[in-house]
Order: C-alpha cells, then structure tokens, then sequence
C-alpha cells in the first residue's frame, strides 16, 4: 500500500480537519515520521488528537505506529521526492514557476502508480477494434480531445470531435456498437457528457471515460474508467494539472495502438508526408 498515494485518492471524502492533516503530511512526509499524534494535530491546527485517530481509521488503520511504518515505506519507494506546494502572493516568478512543474510531474506521477494497466489494456483494444471513434469534452477537457482527435486520426483512425452539443447528438443519433465514444472529463459531472455517454451506452457503444473522479456520475455509464490523479491548491486548480495528465493517458493508448500495428505507422508516415507539404 502506497500510503500517500492513498491520501490523495480519498483527499476529497476528509472533513475539513483531516484534510489539514492530510495536507501536513503531503507538504513534509519525511518530517512527519519524527512526529507523535500530538505533534501532527497541532502541526496541522486541529482541536485534538482525536482528529487524527479519525483521520488514519478512514485510511482503514489501526495505530498511529501503522501509519508511519507505511508512511516510511511510500517515502523509500518514491521515484522522485516531489511534493504538492500552495503558491503564495509573496512567491516570486522563479518560486512559482518551480511549483508549477514539479505539481505537474507529481501529478503524472502520481496517476502512474494508480493506473490500472489491465483498464488502459482494455481502453486499447476498444480503439483497436472501433470503426470510427468519437472524442467529446469541454472548456479544457475539448483541447485534450481535440488533440486525441488529430493524434488518432494520423495514424488512421476514423476519429470525429466535437465540444458542440448539437453536432454530438447528431453524430450519436447515427453511431452504432461497433463506434467508441471517448469521454473526458475532470469532474465527470458535466451534465452534457453524463447525457452522452448514458445515450452511449442505451445504444450499445462503448465509453472510455477519462476522469479525475472514479465515483463521478459518467463512471456509471462508462466501459473503461482511466483515473487521474491531481490535487487542488488555493490558486492552482487541480483541472489545470489534470489537462496534461490525459493527454498522457492518451499518449499512452495511442503509443501502445500504433507499437502494436504496422499499418499505423505506415499511415503516420503518409500523414507526415502529406503535412510537411504544408510547409515550407
């Protein structure tokens, strides 16, 4: 058990004071195995050691000790000792840039060690076998799709995107099983992707659904479920950071397609020769 990863997955069920517990101990891992309960509470502002009994019992712990010995070996396996920092208005152009990348590489990271490979090899094979594959989103989840869009279609795919609810309706109103509908969206609860992949679904197309949310309503409607993981701070929301992390979730998908099928590469060629006529 990867006992930070395990915090952030469940950051958003904690009370207001288990997550100022939690956010202590993913600010300074390291410095909290020094730590009795007594030190954490008061670390983290809340009213009593209590707080923190409740806090690792919902992480399905039995001690305190328990918690620190998975704490030490989270800290001893991890790739890359970066943690997720709040930007403040004294922070200097230097400070948040850092803090913006290194919560973009955590982030990536983190959804890395949480990833089902068995559901990305599943993903994979619905795009395989898909006559034609629909890619939907909005506000910034449509850039990731519309970027899947492009990537899919070079290597000959029959792909359509749209973040235009009426086309989409049109373009469902005609698909059959043997289409895909791919979904992304961060909080999963965007009433127009819920409708579409449900209308999906009655139909009897599959949905991949890429989310940071795996108990979010689109889940219910959905084949395959690829998880990001990200955390939200004061300024920086985590669908900021989520962006990056499906379009890697769909750099992954689509790496494994084109590894796996010599006609994909034979086709990217052809549509890197037909773009580079474009240029000069």
């Amino acid at each position: 058990m990867d006992i930070l990863q395990l915090i952030r997955e469940k950051y958003d069920e904690f009370t207001t004071a288990e997550k100022k517990i939690a956010d202590v101990i993913l600010s300074n891992p390291r410095e909290i195995i020094e730590y009795s309960i007594s030190d954490l509470s008061r670390r983290a502002g809340v009213k009593s050691e209590a707080s923190v009994v409740k806090f690792y019992k919902k992480l399905n712990l039995n001690s305190f000790q328990q918690f620190k010995v998975l704490l030490v070996q989270s800290i001893s396996r991890a790739p890359l000792e970066i943690v997720y920092e709040d930007v403040t208005d004294t922070d200097d152009t230097r400070t948040i840039t850092e803090k913006i990348f290194k919560a973009t590489v955590r982030a990536i990271l983190d959804t890395l060690n949480s990833l089902d490979t068995a559901s990305v090899e599943k993903a994979v094979e619905y795009f395989r076998n898909a006559k034609r594959i629909v890619f939907i989103g909005f506000a910034a989840s449509a850039a990731v799709a519309f970027d899947a869009f492009h990537k899919f279609t070079r290597i000959g795919k029959n792909c359509l995107f749209s973040n235009d609810e009426h086309m989409i309706a049109t373009i469902l109103a005609t698909a059959t099983p043997d289409d895909l509908l791919v979904a992304i969206s961060h909080t999963g609860e965007t009433i127009a992707i819920v409708n579409f992949a449900k209308k999906a679904k009655e139909k009897g197309i599959p949905v991949v659904t890429i989310t940071g949310n795996r108990k979010s309503t689109v889940t219910r409607y959905s084949d395959v479920v690829l998880v990001t993981n990200t955390k939200e701070t004061k300024i920086r929301t985590d669908a900021m950071t989520s962006r990056i992390v499906q379009l890697v979730i769909l750099d992954t998908i689509y790496t494994l397609l084109a590894a796996r099928d010599p006609k994909a590469i034979e086709n990217l060629n052809k549509s890197r020769l037909a773009v580079s006529e474009l240029k000069y």
